[in-house]
């Protein structure tokens, strides 16, 4: 594996970095089950002096502008994002919260976004004034991420489509596209935008009438298997 770098930092180091989401990411789905279980711990672990959230994996891309594309985290880093956004941080407060800069184009991000906002909004307003600073204290400082940074982006990949234990398991559809996306490297950024935009339209993990998510888990992946005797 092509690992340039690989830390820990704090949640307030990573969320100031100049974070980009490239455009085979999946939009951004977590539901409130998951932002409730990411509030909770770091409320009943707010007395620890760490607390270590998962892995977050980026590409170092050469023409990328120093920016750092999210890989693998993306979910978590958002929720995170509005969660310290929302504290009441006063003199805590990042200096940049780079993600919320960042032009989201998908009816679905935007409809999560706006969703989980309001429910993180709707616990911290439950919480007293002391609570919600010693709470973005912690955050910030004490919650700490594995940072991982790699330097080739079909290496990369092969973190794509690992499983979380916080987060929401990627699709074989998602993967599908992201491998399709990584191969039209040289299509203008209207012509990816307009592939995604086109096939999130087609494909819904929600929707009852696809079974494209079938058809790839529970067909052709148990036919590879079988191909290769296993």
């Amino acid at each position: 594996m092509a690992i340039k770098h690989m830390e820990v930092l704090s949640v307030q180091k990573i969320l100031e970095l100049p974070l980009s989401i490239p455009d085979y990411q999946r939009p951004y789905k977590w539901s409130a089950k998951h932002v409730n279980q990411l509030v909770d711990d770091v409320i009943h672990h707010r007395h620890k002096t760490s607390y270590r959230l998962g892995t977050v994996v980026f590409h170092d891309d050469e023409n990328s502008q120093n920016q750092y594309s999210i890989v693998d985290g993306q979910q978590r880093l958002l929720t995170l994002t509005l969660l310290c956004h929302l504290l009441d941080q006063e003199d805590q407060a990042p200096s940049s919260l780079t993600l919320l800069e960042h032009p989201f184009e998908s009816p679905i991000s935007i409809k999560n976004i706006e969703h989980n906002a309001a429910i993180i909004e709707s616990r911290l307003n439950q919480l007293d004034s002391t609570l919600r600073k010693e709470l973005a204290k912690f955050v910030l400082n004490q919650c700490e991420l594995i940072y991982v940074q790699l330097d080739d982006l079909n290496e990369a990949f092969q973190f794509f489509d690992s499983q979380n234990a916080r987060g929401k398991s990627l699709a074989p559809y998602d993967l599908l596209k992201a491998f399709h996306l990584r191969e039209m490297e040289h299509n203008t950024e209207q012509q990816r935008m307009a592939s995604v935009a086109s096939w999130e339209h087609a494909v819904s993990p929600d929707d009852a009438t696809s079974n494209l998510s079938f058809i790839m888990s529970d067909m052709l992946f148990r036919l590879r298997r079988w191909r290769d005797g296993e």
